[in-house]
């Protein structure tokens, strides 16, 4: 069985931790509903936790974050300095939303705050390339987002996986070593409803009410999430 190293990269607001636990918990249970199988290692990157040895885990996976690639964080520098080893030699990451960002700002392409403005909701974005290891024919992807940052442009090796016009850059991958998404395949509409409401004021009313509106769409979270598997198998 594969062990998944989970990069936990910030913790969730006090009121959600009874019923959520952390972002690296949520990846568990996403990918429990999806019967795939793996074990996994939880890193508390915000404490100084890292893997001592690149070959811990078959695969690893950066969470989401309220902070910003640009924010002189203690944690950040040594997480970058990590990633640059790690795919070195070659190991498989994941990126999701702060996750994506840092890859892409760390492996030579750029990061930072959109002058877009939040992109929030169930976000539509087309499928541009995809690797040779993925076996499918869907056109768009549907997930959920929560966010302001994006990667403006892409490290040298990367290809565009998915895009849109507000999102350019919503998801990239490096051969069979990096695969990221900004989007959310994670987070549940129950979630999201949670977790949105405390950010109105910084989004602004009308774009809250239109992000919140989208979420009984459906989405592709289960495709990502067996795309995922399907990376972390190779």
């Amino acid at each position: 069985m594969k062990t998944l190293g989970l990069l936990e990269t910030d913790t969730l607001y006090p009121d959600l931790l009874d019923e959520y636990r952390s972002y690296g918990n949520m990846f568990t249970q996403f990918f429990s509903r999806l019967g795939i199988p793996l074990e996994y290692r939880f890193y508390q990157v915000q404490q100084g936790e890292l893997p001592q040895d690149i070959k811990e885990c078959d695969a690893y996976l950066i969470t989401g974050s309220k902070a910003g690639v640009y924010d002189d964080l203690p944690w950040i520098a040594p997480l970058q300095d990590w990633i640059r080893q790690a795919y070195a030699q070659h190991s498989k990451m994941i990126g999701i939303c702060f996750g994506h960002q840092l890859l892409a700002h760390t492996l030579g392409g750029y990061a930072a705050r959109s002058d877009k403005g939040w992109g929030i909701g169930v976000h539509t974005t087309r499928i541009e390339q995809r690797p040779s290891w993925l076996n499918d024919d869907l056109s768009h992807l549907r997930l959920i987002y929560s966010h302001r940052d994006q990667v403006l442009t892409l490290p040298p090796e990367a290809r565009r996986l998915a895009s849109s016009e507000f999102c350019e850059n919503a998801a990239f991958y490096i051969d069979q070593r990096v695969l990221t998404f900004q989007g959310h395949p994670e987070f549940t509409v129950d979630y999201t409803q949670k977790l949105l409401p405390r950010r109105e004021n910084c989004i602004g009313p009308e774009l809250f009410r239109e992000g919140m509106n989208t979420l009984a769409q459906p989405t592709d979270a289960d495709t990502v999430g067996r795309w995922l598997a399907e990376f972390i198998r190779l």
